[in-house]
């Protein structure tokens, strides 16, 4: 039993120094395949365009507890608007819904058509893509049909989609195949960092151009921020419309029935009679009722004012947006490195499955023979 285990290990290392003797025997072989991996390394590194990265980090915060809601709810109620979530204004946002708003198609619609400064020839996000589009690269037209070839194969069978050309309907957003491209070039360059344990948020854009990342890193946050006090006070916002629309007409109830009794007693001047006394009466009553009533609209405006401003979620910035000075990507000695690596592994690859491969193949061309 013994003497098998020593010959398994003797049979062991005469196998790796077989195979290192091989690999020593190609020695110039390897080394002049990781020359040229090396000289495509060097390439690749001083041709890949510099990349910039800007960021924002900001945390949220709500505006408070909400309180004296109830009498809110009544109304709400009879106007057919929801305002459960008034009661409970404290809830935070959930930081998932964050990322859903950023990977969904009005976040990126809104996105591509905010304004870019400065730059040359370039007034929105659409338009820079579009004009990197339309700009030729030697090195892009190299990794397209190296790198992305087998993309591109893949994509010669799939099944060509169909173009969207229906408009937005009942709430459904219709977004056309250009659009989609747009999303996904978006998705290359803006990332959202979510920090759930220290509850901040950081948007991050990367670009070629250092301008650009920063535009892109401060549209996405104001972008981001808008869409959740949208969120946080689409309830409140809907009654207090619901309440200014009664106010305005309460006023007009209000404005007629002073008109009312202003004109009844501008007509009977220095009359006393009991038809007089009852008609004014009645005239005054109804003041007093459209009065009560419009106190009580002005009471509840004021009060749905000072729930939309607590419904608003308060945003403060921890790292303001930056222009980068340095470019964060790409490492060039590491991509001189990857490639060195690339073109050791591929050549001792090459020279120990030379002969096995020839092997085969020379048995399966006998067999045919």
């Amino acid at each position: 039993m013994e003497l098998s285990k020593k010959n398994l290990q003797a049979e062991d290392q005469i196998d790796i120094v077989a195979l290192l003797a091989k690999v020593w025997s190609h020695k110039k072989l390897i080394f002049r395949s990781v020359c040229v991996f090396g000289i495509i390394g060097i390439v690749v590194a001083l041709t890949t365009p510099n990349q910039y990265t800007a960021s924002s980090m900001f945390t949220p915060s709500s505006g408070g507890k909400s309180s004296g809601s109830g009498g809110l709810k009544g109304l709400a109620s009879l106007a057919g608007i929801n305002i459960g979530s008034m009661s409970e204004g404290s809830k935070e946002i959930s930081p998932m819904l964050y990322g859903k708003i950023v990977e969904g198609a009005t976040f990126k619609k809104e996105l591509l058509d905010a304004p870019l400064k400065n730059i040359a020839g370039v007034q929105t996000l659409k338009a820079y893509f579009n004009q990197k589009e339309s700009s030729f690269s030697l090195l892009g037209l190299v990794k397209d049909y190296t790198i992305g070839l087998p993309s591109k194969v893949i994509g010669l069978f799939k099944s060509d989609a169909v173009a969207a050309t229906f408009e937005s309907v009942n709430g459904i957003e219709s977004v056309s195949e250009d659009e989609h491209a747009y999303f996904k070039a978006i998705d290359a360059i803006l990332t959202l960092s979510i920090n759930d344990k220290d509850g901040f948020i950081e948007m991050i854009a990367q670009s070629e151009n250092p301008q650009v990342a920063a535009q892109v890193a401060k549209n996405g946050e104001l972008l981001l921020q808008e869409q959740i006090i949208a969120i946080k006070t689409k309830s409140s916002l809907e009654l207090l419309q619901y309440l200014e629309e009664q106010y305005a007409d309460k006023k007009v109830l209000l404005n007629e029935a002073q008109d009312r009794l202003s004109r009844f007693k501008d007509r009977n001047l220095n009359i006393a009679t009991n038809r007089f006394s009852n008609n004014q009466t009645r005239l005054e009553s109804e003041l007093q009722t459209a009065t009560a009533v419009f106190q009580n609209v002005v009471t509840q405006l004021e009060q749905v004012k000072f729930q939309v401003t607590k419904d608003t979620p308060v945003f403060s910035i921890l790292k303001p947006v930056v222009f980068p000075s340095e470019k964060s990507a790409p490492k060039r000695s590491l991509i001189v490195f990857v490639w060195l690596f690339l073109g050791v592994i591929t050549s001792i690859g090459f020279v120990l499955a030379k002969e096995p491969v020839t092997s085969i193949v020379q048995k399966i061309v006998s067999k045919e023979d």
